[in-house]
């Protein structure tokens, strides 16, 4: 069934993700892709611990893309939760089918400029965007279930024309 949602969110597993939008679907399981979240024991345990009825797999890219056929062809609702556009698209890159991706949070660093007030983009991340969008991609931003999702390109004037 591969993921019901695909999120990019940059605190990975949080509130929102576990009470809101597995509230809103059920998920079996949740896959985080995350190069240094999948180096850090620590990290990896906590995240593990924030959905306790969930199965939940903390993976880097290349995990990912090698775990992906199962995960493609396995029963039940599955979420799939990246830190950053940049991991998206290397999971694009690799082969790994997006179809909707969900921008539920990518906050202020020095360097964004305000798309709403959970989504901050730079240059690079737009560019990612665009790249995604070349391929199909749909970029939806929202925060939980209950708001309406709307085009990344509705909301930032730079993404309009892409």
């Amino acid at each position: 069934m591969s993921w019901t949602l695909q999120r990019v969110d940059d605190r990975l597993i949080h509130g929102q993700v576990v009470v809101a939008w597995g509230g809103h679907l059920h998920p079996r399981r949740i896959w985080v892709v995350d190069e240094a979240a999948a180096a850090s024991d620590w990290e990896r345990e906590l995240l593990v611990a924030a959905a306790p009825d969930v199965r939940v797999r903390v993976l880097t890219v290349a995990e990912a893309v090698e775990e992906y056929p199962k995960e493609a062809a396995a029963e039940g609702v599955a979420f799939l939760l990246v830190r950053n556009l940049e991991t998206a698209l290397a999971l694009s890159d690799a082969g790994i089918a997006l179809h909707t991706l969900n921008l539920g949070g990518i906050h202020y660093t020095p360097g964004r400029t305000k798309v709403n007030d959970y989504l901050y983009m730079n240059d690079a991340d737009r560019e990612r965007a665009r790249r995604l969008i070349a391929r199909g991609v749909i970029l939806e931003v929202q925060d939980i279930p209950a708001s309406k999702p709307t085009p990344l390109a509705a909301l930032d004037a730079e993404m309009a024309g892409s």
